[in-house]
């Protein structure tokens, strides 16, 4: 995270947590953390801006589709530890990338940046039906 952080400019370890977890569920590598490694990630911290808390309860809302209680208050714990072992894989991910590429970890970061706009093909606009598509009006 260091390396990430120092060589790869991200200004915060919230930072690299964020990218990294969106790597991690990109690839879907969920790492469990071992335990007595690392301080546990705290939610507050984590927050600060608004769009982590949004990518936090995404991550969740996909990897436990079926129940949507998963959002409670009550549950942020669970969000958090998902999220955590999301970051866990995606760290795993870039480690094993700056290692098989035989490249500082700032280039392997570009190459996933652009890797996921070019298999993607970028943000693409959606018709009101297609946002509405199965959604019921009851």
């Amino acid at each position: 995270m260091v390396e990430l952080q120092e060589d790869a400019h991200f200004p915060t370890f919230r930072d690299v947590l964020l990218f990294a977890a969106a790597v991690g569920f990109r690839h879907d590598r969920r790492v469990p953390f071992t335990t007595g490694v690392g301080d546990a990630i705290r939610y507050d911290t984590l927050t600060a801006p608004p769009f982590s808390e949004a990518l936090i309860n995404m991550i969740a809302a996909n990897v436990v589709p079926d129940d949507p209680e998963v959002m409670d208050s009550t549950r942020v714990e669970e969000r958090i530890n998902i999220f955590g072992e999301y970051a866990n894989g995606g760290l795993e991910y870039i480690q094993e990338q700056v290692n098989v590429r035989h490249q500082p970890a700032a280039l392997a970061i570009i190459d996933l940046v652009a890797e996921a706009f070019t298999t993607d093909g970028g943000a693409k606009p959606a018709s009101v039906d297609e946002l509405l598509d199965g959604v019921s009006w009851r």
